[in-house]
């Protein structure tokens, strides 16, 4: 059995946001340790510095590889022409593939 093309790059995809994910749970598990409050962000060490740097390196790279590599990935996977398609299309029509919730980040509970 021959494997299409898209599923290694969908397994690609999806190793990379998981590689992120993790580096952002491992952050935000230290950086719950540190207990920091706004009066501490003021005047941050070299360690708490380099922990908020490692969360934000993580969090925008999740945020990026989602959006330009595992949504079309995922689209093409299911047979979806990407290649015009803006960012904004990608996600809706995963929404109306059922992929993803209609919630968006301003209606979470």
């Amino acid at each position: 059995m021959t494997l299409s093309p898209e599923l290694p790059a969908l397994r690609q995809a999806l190793e990379n946001c998981r590689l992120h994910e993790t580096g952002v749970r491992d952050a935000l598990d230290d950086l719950a340790l540190r207990a920091l409050c706004g009066a501490d962000l003021e005047a941050l060490g070299k360690d708490d510095r380099r922990l908020l740097d490692q969360f934000a390196y993580r969090y925008l790279r999740l945020q990026d590889d989602m959006g330009a590599r595992l949504m079309p990935a995922v689209l093409r996977a299911l047979g979806e022409e990407v290649a015009s398609m803006a960012a904004l299309d990608r996600f809706a029509r995963l929404e109306q593939l059922g992929w993803l919730s209609g919630k968006g980040a301003d209606q979470v509970a």
